[in-house]
């Protein structure tokens, strides 16, 4: 899927992510980040933790297989939450 599909998904399913944020135009040191950023002509799914600075997850040329790939780690993490 699209970044613009992701987005929409993410919302109409009301997805929690707990403490995390999403950020999806940059890779941010920020804590508790989940993201998915184009980033020297890849697309990086990446995390961070609790205390900053971020490890890449996944990385791909393709934007919809990142996205899906991206979706699936939300959609985990949701079910963690709520289950």
């Amino acid at each position: 899927m699209t970044k613009q599909q992701f987005l929409n998904k993410f919302e109409s399913e009301k997805l929690n992510i707990g403490e995390y944020i999403l950020i999806l135009e940059k890779i941010s040191d920020a804590p508790l980040v989940m993201g998915c950023a184009f980033d020297k002509g890849m697309w990086k799914i990446y995390k961070t933790k609790e205390r900053g600075g971020h490890y890449i997850i996944k990385e791909t040329e393709s934007e919809n297989e990142a996205f899906d790939f991206f979706y699936e780690l939300v959609l985990s993490a949701h079910n963690r939450l709520n289950n």
